[in-house]
Formats: C-alpha cells, structure tokens, sequence
C-alpha cells in the first residue's frame, strides 16, 4: 500500500512542479515518494515507473492536443524513425531522472534511519 501511495505522490507532485518549473524538478518528485518508501531499489523501481508513466501520457497528450508537425521534426533531428519513438526516448529520460531522484530519498531515508 505504501509503494502505491508513492507512485500516486510522485505521479501528482512531478505533475505539478513541472507544469510550473522546468523538467528537471520531476526529481524533487522522485525523492519525496523514494523518502515516502524507505529503500533505495524499491524508490528507484516505483520512482522510474511513475515517472515513465507520467511523461508517456504527459508528452502523448500534448503532442495529441496540437496539430504540429515539431514532434515529427525534432524525431528526424535526432534520426528516429518517427515521432512515437521520440515520445518513449523523452519518458526513458524521465523515468531515469524521478528513478534515481526516489533512491536518493530512499537512501535518505535509510540513513536517518540507522542514526
């Protein structure tokens, strides 16, 4: 119950801070649910799958919502086949950053711990 409490805290709180500040604080996100968790894997593996989760739909939607052709331009830039590719690229990198930002606040957390 605590790792679905966590998931749904790090998919709520990455989707707030980076609504309103840049892509990089999904971290912050990452570390407040891995705190939350208590342990170092276990915050990397929910942290990563939240993050993935929220990018995926995130950047679908957004891409969806628009009748731009930029997703299609910035696939050919960087030589992927076509924009969907792109689409788990970007979540890949985003499920990475909240994953390593929850084992951070696991390994806090384990840390306090044992003190």
């Amino acid at each position: 119950m605590k790792k679905f409490v966590a998931f749904i805290l790090i998919v709520i709180l990455g989707y707030v801070l980076t609504s309103f500040g840049p892509w990089y604080l999904i971290a912050i996100a990452g570390f407040a649910g891995g705190f939350l968790i208590k342990k170092q894997l276990t915050g990397l593996f929910i942290g990563f799958l939240a993050g993935f989760s929220l990018w995926t739909v995130h950047i679908w939607l957004m891409t969806n919502a628009s009748e731009s052709d930029l997703p299609a331009r910035m696939a050919q830039i960087f030589t992927l086949p076509n924009d969907t590719l792109l689409i788990l690229v970007s979540a890949l990198i985003g499920g990475l950053v909240t994953g390593f930002g929850a084992a951070a606040g696991g390994s806090l957390s384990k840390v306090m711990k044992s003190k």
